[in-house]
């Protein structure tokens, strides 16, 4: 097990190199050679949901998405979930969202989950928790820069092991570098987890995270992304998540959007592969 990691470590971290290699040349050329072209705009995010989030730009007007994701645990198990995803732009500062969906979960003995060993399988699902969040974007247009807030509400059953049974909240800040064909985004967060309400799991701490990313835009129709996402581990004996995910973005007309993500897991806290597919109506 160890060794694959190993192993998907060094090729997704060959991805990003070349991802950056290729990136940063055609970001500064599009800079520099048509700069009267409109900018990639805040329409166009990051897949993981943190990094969704975590964007110093806002959608134009409303942002509704219905996604499916499967995250692959190896032999510990698997995730299956679908998602709601909604974001609001108002007074052209501010945007305020957040997600909700469904969960089925299998864990096998032996994995950790919310800080807590499993002394048998898990096989349950239900709904997930819900999360809220707002943010603020402020700075020049080309360079914005942003600052909010998520709270996640334990609306999951921690008895079936599908959340923490505690409320947590996250302060971020975040920065985007926009041309006509890419964008280069970045964020930072500090996380306040709550104590689970799970006998023998570990305690809430508080956990920081970094992630940084590129939008690339191929044509009219297809836009490329790769983002890395790092967070320190949430509860005490719980592991440190570390992720890699390359999408593809097609947009067959101006406001619908199909997006198609794989995520590389690189460290203990995060899936060996997770897959991930949303279907976008933004106006």
């Amino acid at each position: 097990m160890n060794e694959q990691r190993a192993r998907r470590g060094r090729l997704a971290g060959i991805l990003t190199l070349l991802i950056l290699a290729v990136g940063l040349p055609t970001a500064v050329s599009a800079q520099q050679t048509t700069s009267s072209q409109p900018q990639i705009n805040g329409d166009f995010r990051l897949m993981i949901p943190q990094d969704f989030v975590a964007d110093a730009a806002l959608v134009r007007s409303t942002w509704l998405e219905a996604r499916g994701d499967y995250a692959d645990w190896g032999d510990g198990g698997r995730d299956t979930s679908v998602m709601g995803i909604v974001a609001f732009s108002i007074a052209d500062k501010v945007e305020l969202g957040g997600n909700f969906g469904y969960l089925d979960r299998k864990r096998s003995e032996d994995q950790v989950l919310y800080g807590d060993r499993l002394s048998s399988d898990v096989s349950n699902n239900g709904f997930a928790d819900v999360n809220v969040y707002g943010k603020m974007v402020f700075g020049k247009s080309t360079r914005p820069w942003a600052a909010g807030f998520l709270v996640k509400f334990p609306t999951a059953d921690e008895k079936e092991f599908l959340g923490s049974g505690a409320a947590d909240y996250e302060l971020f800040v975040a920065n985007r570098r926009p041309s006509t064909k890419s964008a280069w985004i970045w964020n930072a967060a500090v996380r306040f987890n709550g104590d689970p309400d799970i006998s023998g799991a570990g305690s809430g701490k508080t956990s920081a995270a970094a992630a940084g990313g590129v939008i690339l835009k191929i044509s009219y129709s297809w836009a490329f992304m790769a983002e890395a996402r790092y967070e320190t581990r949430r509860y005490d004996g719980g592991n440190n998540y570390f992720s890699v995910m390359p999408t593809f973005d097609f947009r067959p007309t101006e406001n619908i959007a199909l997006r198609l993500g794989v995520g590389f897991g690189l460290a203990d806290g995060a899936p060996n592969v997770d897959y991930s597919f949303g279907f976008v109506f933004h106006l």
